[in-house]
């Protein structure tokens, strides 16, 4: 079926390959997303206009960017090596506590796990062993430096916009601003990417 190539997002075209259809972009343009850059038609000189399945590749710069800001002064949670476990037990979808009780941390983390009883290999019961462990959480505050601070946001920033890549492209440069006030840092980082941007339509 006739079909056009179109960018998939903003970007600079480094280069084109158009295997069918008609290149109507050349390398050094920017485009946006939806700009059509191979066209699914071909002229000849002797017969006039055809239309095509567009086909191709176009790889181009794609930038990613991303900024954090990091207080100086923060108030972390943090675990302690205390805690404690309390169990009960499942029958179908009855539940006994062994014992009741409240925990006895102001601030903690919860994780349970469960294990159901077998006679055999292949043959469980409708019981079930619950384990609720409550490890003890702190507030404690901290205060960073302005160049830790950087750190922390440069760090941050790098991690979501490697989250967004897909199929690990090229990254061609990265690009660091960081810019300290009174309270807190902010940290600026872009990626500028070599990715393939058509797709067809």
């Amino acid at each position: 079926e006739y079909c056009n190539i179109v960018a998939t997002k903003d970007a600079m075209i480094v280069k084109i390959n158009a295997q069918n259809g008609t290149a109507v972009v050349k390398e050094g343009d920017i485009v946006t997303k939806g700009t059509v850059l191979i066209q699914g038609w071909l002229e000849g000189q002797f017969t006039g206009i055809r239309y095509v399945h567009a086909n191709g590749e176009v790889q181009a710069k794609v930038w990613y960017s991303q900024k954090i800001s990091v207080p100086l002064k923060q108030t972390k949670k943090i675990k302690t090596d205390k805690e404690e476990n309390k169990y009960s037990v499942k029958i179908n979808n009855f539940e006994i506590n062994l014992p009741k009780g409240v925990p006895k941390f102001q601030n903690y983390d919860t994780i349970e796990t469960s294990k159901k009883l077998k006679l055999f290999s292949n043959f469980y019961l409708p019981i079930e062993l619950v384990k609720i462990t409550n490890s003890e959480i702190v507030e404690k505050q901290i205060t960073y430096g302005t160049e830790e601070a950087k750190q922390l946001g440069v760090q941050e920033a790098c991690k979501k916009i490697e989250e967004k890549l897909q199929d690990n492209p090229e990254v061609l440069q990265k690009y660091v601003n960081t810019n300290v006030n009174n309270d807190y840092v902010e940290a600026e980082v872009t990626y500028e990417v070599l990715e393939n941007i058509g797709t067809k339509e």
